[in-house]
């Protein structure tokens, strides 16, 4: 099972889409919820997607998204873990990073560049298009982490931890705006 945390994102039933779309099975849990009352699921997790989301890391410390990212740290958690948009710089944040004001915070469709594609954005294209918000982004990367991509407004637009299966990317792969987004979501399902 694949586990869905949703911050509060308009995309979330989109994320579980792609993945029923591979025959995958996953459930949405409100990242509001207790953890006391998801730890099972949690714990049991074959995968765990951190939505992106309005809030902020700034100002959200009790969200699961925060917890669920601070026992993967801690090795509570092992299950392989993709942060998208918040969910991203959340994992940024509690890896011990810098995350600011990203120069635009609108929604729009921004260039990506693939620096090194490792598994996660295994198969895209060197550059592609993507849907977008950088209200927060990650400055500087997590000691322990590698960029994968950037664009002309971010330099972290994708990144991973270099040991553990925790990858997070700025950008939104489940919606249609982002050339070939299902396939990374495909990726994230094999790793």
């Amino acid at each position: 099972m694949i586990i869905i945390i949703d911050a509060g994102s308009q995309y979330t039933h989109l994320i579980k889409r792609n993945f029923r779309d591979m025959d995958k099975e996953a459930e949405i849990v409100n990242a509001r919820e207790p953890y006391e009352n998801v730890k099972e699921k949690i714990e049991d997790a074959e995968r765990i997607v951190l939505s992106g989301g309005p809030s902020s890391v700034f100002n959200d410390k009790d969200s699961l998204v925060r917890i669920i990212s601070e026992k993967l740290k801690a090795g509570e958690i092992s299950a392989p873990l993709l942060g998208i948009c918040y969910g991203h710089q959340m994992i940024a944040d509690v890896w011990g990073a810098k995350v600011d004001k990203g120069k635009s915070a609108e929604y729009g469709v921004s260039e990506i560049t693939v620096d090194n594609e490792d598994i996660i954005l295994k198969g895209m294209p060197e550059k592609f298009k993507a849907w977008v918000s950088h209200f927060d982004e990650v400055k500087e990367l997590p000691e322990g982490f590698e960029a994968l991509a950037h664009s002309e407004t971010c330099g972290i637009e994708a990144m991973r931890h270099k040991e553990s299966p925790v990858f997070a990317v700025q950008f939104h792969p489940e919606v249609w705006h982002t050339e070939n987004g299902d396939r990374i979501l495909e990726n994230f399902a094999k790793v």
